[in-house]
């Protein structure tokens, strides 16, 4: 597997390589120099001599993945989790807007919001097998005293259960403390506990009691369950809390066991594949509205976005439901690496990486 092979030319023995290649999705099948291999994705082509070979990945409904692929002797060259762009990206519509932003509560909850309280709404995703669910529910009834109230600003921090809405409802500007995991969410006003309109407001999302309020001079600390306010000095604030997640949404995510790079340019939302030997090139998914926020939840590899047109709420199938899949290392391969180290593909084609 990683051992000698006869040159035909020089009729000399020669240290063979292999390649170790992992696409996602699995099951497809490779081609090197223009020979098939015997298994589908995950698979390990051996007892390859030295140089550049050829590797042709193909999958039904994707777009063929090609390259040239060094191989050293007594070394493998692992091409992991290569991306497989489809012919075309699968799109579907959630929910009919129009909306104006979209935001991430707890780990499984959407929310959609629009200038009027009432057409906000919360998206409970059950994850399926074959495909997933949106329980579709409006924050508020249409009889709530908030309902024509018109949205300011959300707040939200990252996989907490709770939102904090800033609205004007008739004549008084309100603040709303909302815990979305109740059925229904419990909604308590605690516009008493704010005598200046903040420029930012945050928390650690394993402490909700507590949340911190940002003014240009000023930082508060303020005590929901014993309606108690602090002046908070900044050196001591929890080390959890994530401004920056606040002050700007999520622009650009790590997908594909972080091999890959999902970003917004303008309007356009893209796909980078990080290995890309040299050839790096951009893939446009869907257009979306540039003044929204995105969300892609890591459990069904879909991406969330309120589209350019219409301000629907649609989600696009980045990565498959299933998870990546990976073949066992044979014993005598794992010894090779562990001791002599892989040869791992850079994205400016170069070798000799020390990780897998």
């Amino acid at each position: 597997m990683l051992g000698f092979d006869i040159n035909p030319l020089t009729l000399r023995l020669v240290k063979t390589g292999l390649i170790y290649v992992s696409t996602n999705p699995p099951g497809a099948t490779v081609y090197i120099d223009g020979r098939m291999a015997s298994q589908k994705t995950p698979t390990a082509l051996r007892d390859l001599h030295p140089g550049e070979h050829f590797i042709r990945i193909e999958l039904n409904g994707y777009n063929d993945w090609e390259r040239s692929i060094p191989v050293i002797g007594k070394k493998a060259t692992v091409l992991a989790n290569a991306l497989l762009i489809p012919e075309e990206w699968p799109i579907k519509t959630i929910s009919k807007g129009p909306y104006q932003n979209i935001f991430i509560a707890a780990d499984n909850i959407l929310i959609t919001t629009n200038p009027i309280l009432k057409n906000i709404d919360t998206f409970h995703t059950a994850f399926g097998v074959e495909k997933n669910f949106y329980e579709k529910k409006p924050l508020f009834s249409a009889n709530s005293i908030y309902a024509y109230g018109k949205l300011v600003r959300l707040y939200n921090a990252p996989q907490s259960p709770f939102i904090l809405l800033e609205a004007d409802i008739k004549t008084k500007h309100k603040f709303l403390w909302i815990n979305l995991k109740d059925n229904p969410p419990v909604i308590e006003d605690i516009s008493d506990l704010f005598f200046e309109i903040p420029n930012l407001i945050t928390w650690d999302n394993t402490d909700n009691t507590n949340i911190f309020a940002f003014n240009p001079k000023n930082i508060y600390r303020i005590n929901i369950k014993d309606k108690a306010i602090f002046h908070q000095n900044a050196n001591f604030l929890p080390k959890r809390l994530n401004l920056h997640y606040i002050e700007n949404q999520q622009e650009q995510f790590l997908i594909n066991d972080k091999n890959d790079l999902l970003i917004r340019k303008g309007s356009w939302i893209q796909i980078y594949p990080k290995e890309n030997f040299g050839d790096p090139q951009m893939y446009k998914i869907a257009k979306s509205n540039p003044a929204t926020n995105m969300y892609f939840e890591e459990k069904t590899g879909e991406l969330f976005y309120i589209d350019n047109e219409a301000r629907n709420l649609c989600a696009a199938q980045i990565l498959p439901y299933h998870p990546i899949l990976n073949i066992p290392i044979p014993e005598t391969l794992r010894n090779e690496i562990e001791t002599k180290g892989p040869t791992t593909l850079q994205s400016n084609g170069n070798t000799g990486s020390n990780k897998v």
